[in-house]
């Protein structure tokens, strides 16, 4: 792994009702985590996370996982403009990998989404994301396990323990970021051991 590269993790907090049925569930939190391989190894990660006001109570189940309530997306939002700005700069400033890192497919789509509702350019993002629970889905196959669970649950697999706080956007984010360089450097250094076993 290229130990300065950086990359950019992505996670999104959404107003949806206890049962998943919100037809396009708007965005209320958004989180980033920002590092490469010898920040993750410092401790060091970049961590920055936004309110957006959805225009609509929350529910008091999304408040109850999340701890947002209709004050803090009244008082802490920002505009879908500066949003956009911001995080375009903070990509800019740190020359972040160009795919998103997500844990699950949706997030940037529905971020994206939300840009172009309001005629919001956002310059940044390749054509696909990097999914960190894909890489896991695949571990716990290959292991003949069931790839059950979330985040928390990948982490656990490979002995590692949330840092923070669960559904809260910055916090998802930073956790799937240290699971992808986790994955990531175990990966090269099984590739390491098979070329290693090629010359003997």
């Amino acid at each position: 792994m290229n130990a300065v590269q950086s990359y950019i993790a992505l996670d999104l907090e959404l107003n949806n009702a206890p049962d998943g049925s919100t037809p396009n569930p708007k965005i209320i939190q958004v989180g980033v985590a920002i590092g490469s391989w010898d920040h993750f190894a410092d401790n060091a990660i970049i961590t920055k996370k936004w309110y957006l006001n959805p225009e609509e109570p929350i529910y008091p189940f999304i408040t109850q996982l999340t701890g947002i309530t209709d004050q803090d997306v009244q008082i802490k939002s920002v505009s879908h403009a500066q949003l956009a700005e911001e995080l375009y700069a903070l990509c800019q400033e740190h020359r972040v990998y160009k795919n998103f890192i997500t844990w699950g497919q949706g997030d940037y789509a529905e971020l994206k989404a939300e840009f172009d509702a309001r005629n919001i350019p956002f310059k940044f993002g390749g054509h696909r994301i990097i999914d960190v629970k894909t890489f896991y889905t695949l571990h716990m196959l290959a292991k003949s396990k069931m790839p059950n669970g979330g985040l928390s649950s990948g982490l656990a697999e490979f002995k590692m323990k949330f840092q923070g706080t669960p559904h809260r956007a910055d916090d998802d984010a930073l956790n799937t970021l240290r699971l992808f360089f986790t994955i990531v450097d175990k990966q090269t250094k099984l590739y390491y051991l098979i070329n290693t076993a090629k010359e003997i």
